[in-house]
């Protein structure tokens, strides 16, 4: 099992952008059969992982990066998609390690998030647990178990 942690204000604007662009699809009728918006764990070509939505707007741009707190306040640090998950990763082979859906039957996502911003935590923690990604919020100063 692996954990890593987002800016929970960073990953909020994520999913927000990503109902909104959902909406916009639906009212547009882009889609006949509009997708259900996810943030999505992912790795790059060199295996370092990042948050980023379903959506058209989460492009190139708007990849959020794991953070570690320091006496500097939060850090972007790299993580591995191998250190999360324990296996191992050809290069230069981009991958999905896994979707959070947003809402679904017997959960809200949205509504965890906003909860965490109200109370003023700070971080978006994802565990990976035997190729299944969890989500939660937190106040932040949390280890990564490898």
């Amino acid at each position: 099992m692996g954990r890593v942690m987002f800016l929970l204000d960073e990953v909020e604007q994520l999913a927000d952008a990503c109902i909104r662009a959902q909406r916009r699809s639906a009212a547009t009728r882009e889609a006949p059969h509009p997708v259900p918006p996810v943030l999505r764990v992912m790795h790059d070509e060199f295996h370092q992982i990042y948050l980023t939505g379903n959506s058209t707007y989460a492009d190139e741009n708007h990849r959020l990066r794991p953070v570690t707190p320091s006496l500097l306040g939060w850090q972007e640090t790299p993580v591995l998609a191998g250190d999360l998950t324990g296996r191992r990763y050809r290069r230069l082979h981009p991958g999905r390690l896994g979707d959070i859906p947003l809402s679904g039957p017997g959960h809200n996502l949205l509504h965890l998030i906003q909860l965490g911003v109200d109370a003023g935590w700070s971080t978006f923690i994802v565990d990976y647990l035997d190729g299944t990604v969890i989500p939660g919020v937190g106040r932040g100063r949390f280890s990564a178990s490898h």
